[in-house]
């Protein structure tokens, strides 16, 4: 039963996740997730079956809309881009209906992973005004010039570092 539920959560699912899928409590899948010595002894009949029905291969599709977490990076990277061409992160935030400050948080790389579901509004949304420039959608040239200026002095703060990139390069090898 653990053994199913690590192998689950290895697939790329968060406890979250499972608990949605199976229906039981999250604070069960958590205890599952546990050391060996420290999880359950018993566990009901339906609650085993329930976690036991979840399918390994269908957790693959990358359709699912699960509230899953991914890694922020690539939409770090966006976010940074978008500011550089002169995107203010208000327009960005009502355009993904969410805050400046989580925009910022993100783009800072202060939040590691964020839901799957905002990540993929943000490569969406970047895709789309990639191929725009800002005054087309109605922002003003000095309301871009201050968003352009604002990221070019914070990209060498949040764009990883050479040394960085070669030390993940080495780890993947």
């Amino acid at each position: 039963m653990a053994t199913h539920v690590g192998l689950l959560q290895e697939t790329g699912l968060s406890a979250a996740d499972i608990a949605e899928i199976s229906g039981v409590a999250v604070t069960l899948v958590r205890r599952l997730l546990r050391p060996t010595g420290k999880q359950p002894a018993r566990i009901h009949r339906a609650t085993a079956e329930a976690i036991l029905g979840i399918p390994l291969t269908s957790v693959f599709r990358r359709d699912r809309l699960l509230p899953g977490l991914v890694g922020a990076e690539r939409a770090a990277a966006s976010l940074q881009v978008l500011a550089e061409r002169g995107w203010p992160t208000s327009f960005l935030a009502a355009e993904l209906v969410t805050s400046t400050h989580t925009l910022a948080a993100i783009r800072s790389r202060e939040r590691r992973r964020i839901t799957l579901d905002l990540d993929r509004k943000i490569q969406q949304l970047a895709a789309v005004l990639f191929a725009n420039r800002p005054t087309d959608h109605g922002i003003a040239v000095h309301r871009s010039r201050r968003a352009r200026t604002a990221a070019l002095q914070r990209a060498p703060l949040v764009r990883p570092r050479d040394s960085d990139m070669a030390r993940q390069r080495e780890e993947v090898s």
